[in-house]
């Protein structure tokens, strides 16, 4: 269930659980935890009449994993739930189906729309963790934001916020309870484009990082070297090749695991 098809939020919400794996088996107790409070006084505004504070609304929405326009709903259908008087709830009503319109809208838009905007694409390419997600959903369908944290050595909200953006933009679709898939958006950036060498940073650092637990399936080299001026270009000349070669292996296989190629060859 989408976040802009309900008035509900607690029904929302147990869905969600009840979309995790073992059925959100422990899922209740966590959050408690994340918010400080006890699994009880949860139990007591999912099943019955009490409503999370604002504050806590926020934590729920951020341990769900929650994209910016989906936390706004969210909030908002806090804010309605709590309301206490008719004619606040009719105002806050007539809020929550204009967003869901507007919801739809943006959707068909982007259905239409395969090419990120400017300020999408400074987003994707601002840190490594942005492709390495999408690869490794492309892989499994069914990671998580907890699995991809734990996979990634990443703390669990910027997981969060960089899924919510991810399904926000299109990239992936789906969701945590059917599986995401990925999406038409195109993410290729041309070597012209300032972010290119964002994207080259990023990544060496991350291969900067992995190299202090490295296994037996990396490989890490490098060798400063003196040599002729000829070598030196026929060497330039044979690195594409070799790089054409490794695109025409990864294209058509089938995606089941993650691997990063950082290749340099500079003057000093």
């Amino acid at each position: 269930m989408s976040i802009f098809e309900t008035l509900d939020y607690k029904k929302f919400l147990r869905d969600w659980v009840a979309s995790r794996p073992q059925k959100g088996r422990g899922e209740y107790r966590r959050l408690a935890e994340l918010m400080g409070i006890s699994p009880t006084l949860v139990s007591q505004v999912v099943n019955d009449d009490k409503n999370f504070s604002m504050e806590h609304a926020v934590d729920v929405a951020e341990f769900m994993g929650l994209g910016e326009r989906e936390t706004e709903q969210f909030l908002l259908l806090v804010e309605f739930a709590r309301a206490g008087s008719h004619r606040y709830r009719e105002r806050l009503r007539q809020r929550i189906v204009k967003a869901q319109a507007s919801a739809q809208k943006l959707s068909e838009r982007l259905d239409r729309d395969r090419e990120l905007s400017d300020a999408e694409s400074a987003q994707y390419y601002a840190s490594w963790a942005y492709t390495a997600i999408t690869h490794l959903i492309a892989c499994d369908p069914h990671y998580d934001v907890d699995r991809l944290a734990q996979r990634l050595h990443l703390p669990r909200a910027s997981v969060a916020r960089i899924l919510g953006f991810l399904v926000e933009s299109r990239i992936l679709l789906g969701d945590p309870a059917q599986g995401y898939s990925i999406g038409a958006k195109h993410t290729h950036i041309g070597v012209d484009s300032p972010l290119v060498i964002k994207h080259h940073q990023n990544w060496r650092l991350a291969g900067f990082q992995k190299m202090n637990f490295a296994s037996d399936k990396e490989l890490f080299y490098t060798a400063p070297m003196s040599l002729s001026e000829s070598v030196a270009n026929g060497v330039r000349q044979e690195l594409p090749l070799f790089i054409e070669k490794i695109v025409k292996w990864v294209g058509p296989s089938p995606s089941e695991t993650v691997r990063c190629l950082n290749l340099d060859w500079f003057e000093y």
